[in-house]
């Protein structure tokens, strides 16, 4: 689905987490949104879908400076486990 801009959500933080497993760095603002929903997209089995199934390009144009005060932000709305620490990939 569509997130709000800034607030912190669960699915957001899945992809963060999913990408960031296959070693491409998002930032939680602009990168996981895009991807959450290209993902969704890609995935779909919606024949009308044009990118389903195709090869993606994405060019990450922004920084990473804030994804360590992005991830304090989850930690505090209780979207990261206790024991996670906040680190930036």
């Amino acid at each position: 689905g569509y997130f709000t801009f800034g607030q912190p959500s669960k699915a957001l933080l899945e992809t963060y987490d999913e990408m960031n497993s296959e070693n491409v760095s998002l930032d939680l603002l602009y990168g996981a949104p895009a991807w959450s929903l290209l993902l969704q997209h890609w995935r779909s089995r919606e024949s009308d879908c044009p990118i389903a199934g195709r090869q993606l390009m994405y060019i990450h144009s922004g920084g990473l400076e804030g994804v360590a005060s992005q991830l304090t932000r989850y930690k505090h709305k209780n979207l990261l486990p206790d024991a996670r620490a906040v680190q930036t990939s």
